[in-house]
């Protein structure tokens, strides 16, 4: 406001009054009190400054803009980092639950062992060993069921809450829309060099750069602006019956002849600060195209990722139950089943951390495109009106 203000005229109303008493004339003559009183009006307005006026009202603006950019910048990255210790936290969850099967798969063995043993068909060797594979079991749970606790705190405080409030969320979804990545990345570079907060900030604080050159530039300029006044003045006593009007208008022209080389100074420093400012532009748009490629190709691995765990994880659960099944029927060692119960506790931690990597690269890179949130978990894929 205060710089549109510049583009319109100036005005002032004053009241104007004034007396005398006892002074003397140049000839001696004392003269009679007197006083002078009327209202006056001033105009005055800039007509032209070479770009000035404009090249400060261009600064601000892009100053704004870059506040404003930067503000989504902030909400971006805040958003982010909710989803991250969101999925983590489902993540700690699932692993904990995974944890719990495995404790339970290693008191199977655990009875089968004890089982035989007591019927004389195995030695106390497999029990032992079935027991150290229950107590790792154990240990391994009470480590996960720890990691809960700590991710559910620092969710909490990542939404700006308390750490110690309780509250839970639903699990990891059990099937990623493996389906909605987007075949191609060069798209989701394009979106991101036209919508990425940060890089929007970034230009806005070059072009801000660009107008302080010309503000600066026109300093050294001359400026030319118009004066006007009008004014109607009373006498005491009475010299004239309505006043006398007096009015006056002048056109200025001011021009800095020198100033020590102040403003040849100021204009090498905001041109070094332009040229620096759209650098630093650039950099950061090359920056966000590696972010996008990256964030891209590593969704695409977290899909197939999620795609071999499965896989991995089916075949492991069957193994598992051959073993056991052996191992019952006294044609299998605890070697085999132990073996085979590890085998599987590592394929289902796998899996689900294959998932949770899925829904954190997809946030990544919806956030390294610029958008605001993932909907639903699955990728945006084409670009949405802001």
């Amino acid at each position: 406001m205060e710089l549109e203000a510049r583009y319109v005229p100036v005005k002032g109303l004053d009241l104007i009054a004034s007396g005398s008493r006892g002074q003397q004339s140049p000839d001696g003559r004392e003269v009679a009190p007197s006083a002078t009183w009327g209202p006056a009006a001033t105009l005055s307005y800039l007509l032209l400054d070479f770009g000035g006026r404009a090249a400060n009202a261009a600064d601000a603006h892009h100053a704004l803009l870059a506040a404003d950019w930067s503000h989504e910048a902030t909400i971006q990255s805040t958003v982010l980092a909710v989803q991250e210790t969101y999925f983590s936290y489902q993540n700690a969850k699932a692993q904990t639950e995974a944890a719990r099967a495995a404790v339970k798969q290693a008191e199977t063995a655990l009875e089968v062992a004890a089982g035989r043993h007591d019927v004389g068909v195995a030695t106390i060797a497999d029990v032992l060993q079935a027991r150290t594979a229950l107590s790792q079991a154990r240990f391994n749970l009470a480590a996960a069921e720890g990691q809960v606790l700590t991710l559910r705190g620092a969710l909490a405080t990542a939404m700006g809450l308390p750490a110690d409030l309780p509250f839970d969320v639903g699990s990891l979804p059990g099937e990623p829309p493996l389906d909605t990545v987007s075949s191609a990345v060069e798209p989701l570079i394009t979106q991101a060099l036209r919508r990425r907060p940060d890089l929007n900030a970034s230009r806005e604080q070059a072009a801000k750069a660009a107008a302080k050159v010309r503000s600066v530039r026109s300093e050294g300029l001359p400026v030319i602006s118009l004066t006007a006044s009008a004014n109607r003045t009373f006498y005491e006593p009475v010299l004239y019956d309505h006043g006398r009007d007096n009015w006056t208008a002048r056109v200025l022209v001011s021009y800095p002849l020198f100033a020590g080389f102040e403003n040849t100074q100021n204009l090498r420093k905001a041109s070094e600060d332009e040229a620096a400012a759209q650098a630093q532009s650039e950099g950061l748009e090359q920056q966000i195209v590696l972010q996008v490629w990256t964030a891209y190709y590593r969704l695409r691995t977290a899909v197939e990722q999620v795609r071999a765990a499965r896989d991995l994880l089916a075949s492991a659960e069957q193994s598992e139950q051959v073993a056991l099944g052996r191992y019952k029927e006294g044609v299998g060692s605890i070697l085999d089943l132990l073996t085979a119960e590890t085998a599987l506790a590592r394929a289902r931690a796998q899996e689900i951390q294959a998932r949770a990597d899925y829904f954190i690269a997809g946030a990544r890179l919806t956030h390294a495109v610029g958008a605001a949130v993932v909907a639903d978990t699955a990728i945006v894929t084409e670009e949405r009106q802001p």
